[in-house]
């Protein structure tokens, strides 16, 4: 009797936590140069995570007029070109999940069969960001290694754009390369009781396109736009420019592109 009361509150315990929505704020920093605002949004077991399309000044998240800023990126017009955001949502823990993308000013709605993380947590040693005490992560996605430092003061499994499913709510996280990209949590409401400021059925009627059709088309017109660029550079003899593909993104290697030369 007392081990299935027991049994009972934990599982209610879980399911309140499940229940509550939280709302975190992280600092997006795709390179030394630009910097952005992501907002993730954890409820029921769907995640959604809002990124502006606008690099945020260095001075933001700092006075008043900060915090003016952050509240204006909430009022979202997707359908207007001039404010696009990027955004990501995964519902009820399941691997496929749709974002919001851009190309040649159109919004499209791409679908990604997400391979999952199966997320290292066995390390020891802990470590204080903020105001938390975090925890080690590791997982391998996309040609690339995740770290992540999660805490379970916080036990909501959610993170930056496709990340979560640890233990806790992820605290940092960054990928290793010569370039890494890096989210680290500045703001944190929970329990959140505002709106998700996310129109699903304007997203739901955007022109559709698999991950892989996306990438095809955008690698497309940044080649041609290099090509462009390289016909107006002047012409040395003797000197031959080769490029290489390199993605600044976290994803480095697609699933297709597995087991095949770059």
């Amino acid at each position: 009797m007392t081990k299935h009361l027991l049994s009972c509150l934990l599982l209610c315990c879980a399911w309140s936590v499940q229940a509550q929505k939280l709302h975190a704020v992280y600092e997006y920093i795709p390179s030394s140069a630009a910097t952005f605002r992501e907002h993730v949004y954890f409820e029921k077991g769907t995640r959604i995570a809002v990124r502006d399309s606008v690099p945020v000044a260095s001075n933001a998240g700092k006075g008043n007029e900060a915090n003016d800023e952050i509240s204006s990126s909430f009022s979202m017009v997707l359908n207007n070109g001039t404010n696009y955001r990027n955004i990501v949502i995964q519902k009820n823990d399941k691997k496929s999940l749709i974002e919001t993308r851009s190309l040649e000013g159109k919004n499209y709605l791409v679908t990604d069969k997400f391979p999952g993380l199966v997320w290292n947590t066995d390390y020891s040693e802990t470590d204080s960001i903020g105001k938390f005490v975090c925890r080690k992560a590791t997982a391998e996605y996309r040609g690339t290694t995740l770290i992540a430092y999660y805490t379970d003061e916080i036990p909501v499994p959610a993170g930056p754009y496709k990340f979560g499913g640890l233990p806790g709510l992820i605290v940092m996280l960054h990928n290793e390369s010569a370039n890494p990209n890096y989210w680290l949590l500045q703001e944190l409401n929970y329990p959140y009781s505002g709106n998700i400021p996310v129109n699903e059925k304007y997203i739901n009627s955007l022109p559709k396109l698999s991950l892989e059709e996306y990438v095809r088309k955008e690698e497309a017109q940044t080649e041609q736009q290099m090509r462009i660029m390289q016909s107006k550079m002047p012409v040395i003899d003797g000197v031959t420019v080769e490029r290489h593909k390199v993605r600044g993104a976290v994803e480095q290697v697609y699933e297709w592109e597995q087991g095949k030369e770059k």
